[in-house]
């Protein structure tokens, strides 16, 4: 079966973090050195929040306060909406779009092993674009008949295989002939 893109596959491994009582200009001086846009508040090593560029601006900046003197847990997004590493990206970024989130911490076993943002999504967007459009376009024409057998999807388990054989109706790879006398 064609397994399907999990968060771990896109999201970024690399996670800055801040303490729950750091500055929020400390915040602004972490982000800009490690050119991100968010950090996650821990207490100890536990995650809190997070916080981003936008809980800067509308919370700190457009309100004309001084960094220096606020809390990052001030600010903070908290409790904060999650992923695990495990989750189908489609289902991911589903619930990244419907909550309005450019940004979610990747969570497993109460530990942040990652965070997946608009960009990782969209880094990876042009190859599963190119794969996706290669399967359309061997979905619309027929196996080409070739003598180890025919070229194209097998019609079971969507994978590509150079030698398909047609069994009840259907291409099958190799891997799932082997397996149709089982099933029936």
């Amino acid at each position: 079966m064609n397994e399907a893109m999990r968060v771990k596959d896109a999201m970024t491994r690399r996670i800055a973090t801040i303490g729950e009582s750091d500055s929020v200009q400390s915040a602004a001086e972490l982000m800009k050195k490690w050119r991100v846009g968010s950090l996650i508040v821990v207490r100890g090593k536990n995650p809190t929040g997070i916080v981003t560029e936008s809980d800067i601006i509308k919370k700190v900046v457009s309100r004309d306060l001084s960094a220096a003197n606020i809390e990052v847990k001030e600010i903070m997004s908290s409790p904060m909406k999650f992923l695990s590493p495990e989750e189908n990206l489609t289902d991911a970024t589903r619930k990244m779009i419907s909550a309005k989130i450019r940004r979610m911490p990747v969570i497993s076993k109460g530990e942040v092993v990652g965070i997946l943002t608009h960009t990782d999504i969209v880094r990876i967007s042009p190859s599963m674009i190119d794969i996706l459009s290669e399967r359309a376009r061997m979905r619309e024409s027929e196996p080409q008949l070739s003598v180890g057998g025919s070229v194209g999807i097998c019609e079971s388990c969507g994978n590509y295989s150079e030698s398909l054989a047609a069994a009840d109706d259907e291409w099958l790879c190799e891997d799932c002939m082997q397996e149709k006398p089982a099933q029936e």
